[in-house]
């Protein structure tokens, strides 16, 4: 029982301190019961718990398949810390602010901090900046696509959720924001899924810059019984199930935790260095399309494609999203599109879903499907021509909403996400692409096949301005 429990219970009045002991009593006694409520008893196994042996380490990547439990672990360390070290300065950041929001602070507030926790209750988490403890401890939120104040502030710890999402150059940023301040071992702490083999994170950790640390499904006390030696109901279901019924570079990456290069690549040429670009970097376009692919158990696509003045095409937003009607789409699609003008809806031949677009003010014409030659034309525009530029780029963050159950099987959750596994099905003929995973590529097909055909070499003249 403390102080303030006696006190009360005897209903004794404390005349015989002062004030502002009395406001301190009350003040601990709030701040006991906070931290007791914020710290749960999880079990960490492997990698995931050897966090507090790193102290000195100053770049620390938690790498595992989907499911591992390393976003957990970093989260449960990072909580602890902030209670530990009063004033304590953390930033959990994404590429893509939005993405934090239905991933890894879903596993903050519920997992860690608990839904009816104070401090995490008051800001609804799209709009959340700021975590603040009672002892003056705050953990930051933020994306690189809109970092604002983030990059002007120093941190203890960074953690860089994805990390295999960011480039060099935001990572040595991220570096740069690192003090040592009331914590005496400032470290960046990512988590990521193997990617290929040459990514830049992989060969600096194989150089020994970065300390990787392998993490495994049976880390995972919610999938595997460490007593018993065999998987739990949801580690059947989820890890011999749902993960092992991946196919290709995703099993070997989601599953099996293996940096991996897909053979048999269709788009070669492919580069993020190259083609993917920030928003800010968008050049003025000269008209926009939408190209469309429906699905519902299956992602719906909708890509939004700007022009510029030379002929390059821009994808610049994105909606990929499993279980989305056809009318809910529409009104999103409108919603986002907001005054932009767009010059054409191209999209799969589906007469009851183009006509459900109709309706809803949206009028397509009839993609042209043709796999082989849409294949050649968005080869083309992905290679690089003489004047050391492509023809197509990705806008880095275009995705407007994650798919979580998507992300959770270990599937693409992006047209960006597809190009690395998409592969041919004959890897010596080369007649046509596996058909699995190729929402995002059908789309951006229909997309370079309607430039090809409707605008083609024709001068762009003011009929096609997008003012």
């Amino acid at each position: 029982m403390n102080l303030l429990d006696s006190y009360s219970k005897r209903q004794v009045s404390p005349s015989w301190l002062n004030k502002a002991r009395w406001t301190q009593v009350r003040k601990d006694a709030e701040f006991n019961r906070l931290r007791r409520i914020s710290s749960p008893s999880y079990v960490f196994r492997g990698n995931n718990s050897v966090l507090w042996d790193l102290q000195g380490e100053e770049e620390i990547l938690l790498c595992g398949a989907a499911g591992t439990g390393k976003t957990l672990a970093i989260l449960c360390f990072i909580n602890e810390l902030a209670w530990r070290y009063a004033g304590l300065r953390v930033l959990i950041v994404r590429k893509v602010r939005v993405d934090l929001t239905r991933t890894t602070l879903v596993t903050y507030e519920r997992d860690v901090m608990g839904y009816g926790n104070p401090l995490v209750a008051t800001v609804q988490r799209e709009s959340r900046k700021v975590y603040r403890y009672p002892n003056k401890s705050e953990i930051v939120i933020g994306g690189m696509d809109r970092p604002g104040s983030i990059l002007s502030g120093e941190y203890d710890i960074i953690y860089p959720a994805e990390a295999v999402q960011f480039t060099l150059n935001d990572w040595e940023t991220l570096i740069m924001r690192l003090r040592s301040g009331v914590y005496p071992y400032p470290a960046i702490i990512g988590d990521t899924n193997p990617d290929r083999k040459e990514h830049w994170l992989k060969q600096r950790s194989d150089k020994g810059v970065t300390k990787l640390l392998n993490t495994y499904h049976k880390d995972n006390p919610a999938y595997w019984d460490i007593v018993a030696q065999q998987w739990t109901p949801a580690g059947v279901r989820y890890v011999l199930g749902k993960l092992s019924r991946l196919t290709g570079v995703r099993k070997e990456r989601y599953l099996l935790n293996k940096w991996v290069n897909a053979e048999g690549m269709i788009y070669e040429d492919w580069n993020e260095d190259i083609h993917l670009i920030n928003a800010d970097d968008l050049p003025d376009f000269k008209f926009r399309i939408r190209s469309i692919d429906f699905g519902f158990n299956n992602p719906f696509v909708c890509q939004w494609w700007g022009v510029d003045y030379d002929g390059r095409a821009y994808l610049y937003r994105e909606i990929y999203q499993t279980r989305l009607l056809v009318e809910d789409a529409a009104v999103l699609i409108k919603n986002l599109t907001g005054d932009e003008h767009i010059q054409a809806d191209i999209a799969d031949h589906d007469a009851e879903d183009r006509e459900t677009l109709r309706r809803r003010g949206i009028n397509t014409i009839p993609a042209d499907k043709a796999v082989s030659e849409g294949l050649q034309e968005v080869m083309g525009r992905i290679r690089v021509e003489d004047d050391g530029k492509p023809r197509l780029f990705i806008v880095r963050g275009a995705r407007v909403t994650e798919d979580i159950e998507l992300k959770s099987a270990g599937m693409p959750t992006s047209t960006q996400e597809e190009i690395g596994g998409y592969i041919w099905n004959d890897k010596k003929n080369k007649d046509e692409p596996v058909k699995a995973d190729d929402h995002g590529m059908d789309t951006m097909r229909y997309a370079m096949m309607y430039l090809r055909n409707e605008v083609g070499t024709k001068v762009l003249t003011e009929w096609w301005t997008d003012d």
